[in-house]
């Protein structure tokens, strides 16, 4: 408390101040608590906070006790901590904050209006007046820090949740990479077994047949090599390149092209891989000339 009444330049002068003020707004503290009531009912919200008779005159009495200590005088420690404890209540009961905000600019003129019509002398209204806005920006600067607390350890609270799960999707990807990686190390194994069946089987069928489809076999291991490739260099931090999914795919047209030559389908079907295969190469020429 010190050190925020050092800050609004509030010293002595202005607690002796406030403490004479204490006989001017005491008769006005009842129609105070009626008319700050009028003033909440006005906005939209209001009667869900204040639902029954009971509740209104409890915020009454309340607001009653926040003018007397208004200018009781002594503006310590305890105080600070009342009003902390006021600005919590707000913020655990929804308040808005524009309540406490607009609320504070009610209080200051309804203050200041009693005050003008009190004190007659201008030099004296002027310098209790400026004691007067000096408390009430205090009382409003700790009421809407409560806020401000709130906020924080809701961004805190947010902040950590969410480096929490991006931590546990980081891992999480790179442990579905490597297992990617190892289902890519066993179809590599898989195809590489075709591959020797197929050579073995080069003396027993069409050597014609079987050479386009060995070759064919092989254009499958170089897809594997280049998904291989492609994946360990994703792990090791390098960029996502598509061009290699566009060759993948490309090289796997070439190889349907090849196995329907052996069988001998239809000019349709052939045009179509054609199609495919002049289409992936364009755009796998595109994107070449792009990252260039």
């Amino acid at each position: 408390m010190g050190e925020i009444k050092k800050h609004y330049l509030f010293g002595e002068e202005d607690e002796k101040n406030l403490v004479s003020l204490k006989g001017v707004f005491l008769p006005h503290a009842d129609q105070f608590a009626a008319d700050f009531y009028d003033f909440l009912r006005g906005f939209p919200e209001a009667a869900s906070f204040f639902p029954t008779a009971e509740s209104v005159e409890r915020r009454k009495s309340t607001i009653q006790q926040w003018l007397l200590r208004l200018f009781q005088g002594n503006y310590d420690s305890r105080y600070f901590l009342e009003l902390q404890r006021i600005g919590q209540i707000h913020v655990k009961r929804g308040a808005p904050i524009h309540w406490v905000t607009a609320s504070m600019n009610f209080k200051r003129q309804y203050l200041l209006d009693v005050l003008y019509k009190e004190i007659r002398d201008p030099d004296e209204f002027r310098r209790l007046t400026r004691s007067l806005n000096k408390i009430l920006d205090i009382n409003l600067d700790v009421l809407t820090s409560s806020y401000h607390e709130e906020e924080m350890k809701r961004i805190f609270i947010t902040r950590h949740m969410d480096s929490v799960l991006i931590s546990f999707a980081e891992r999480f990807t790179y442990g579905l990479n490597i297992i990617l990686v190892l289902a890519l190390i066993g179809i590599s194994l898989s195809v590489v077994g075709l591959f020797i069946t197929e050579i073995y089987r080069l003396s027993m069928d069409s050597f014609e047949t079987g050479i386009l489809s060995a070759l064919g076999t092989l254009l499958i291991i170089w897809i594997m090599i280049e998904l291989m490739s492609t994946e360990i260099k994703y792990l090791k931090g390098e960029k996502f390149h598509i061009e290699v999914f566009v060759s993948v795919a490309l090289v796997a047209f070439i190889r349907e092209l090849l196995i329907a030559s052996i069988v001998h389908e239809s000019l349709v079907k052939l045009g179509v891989f054609l199609g495919a295969v002049l289409v992936l190469g364009v755009v796998y020429y595109l994107i070449s000339r792009i990252r260039t």
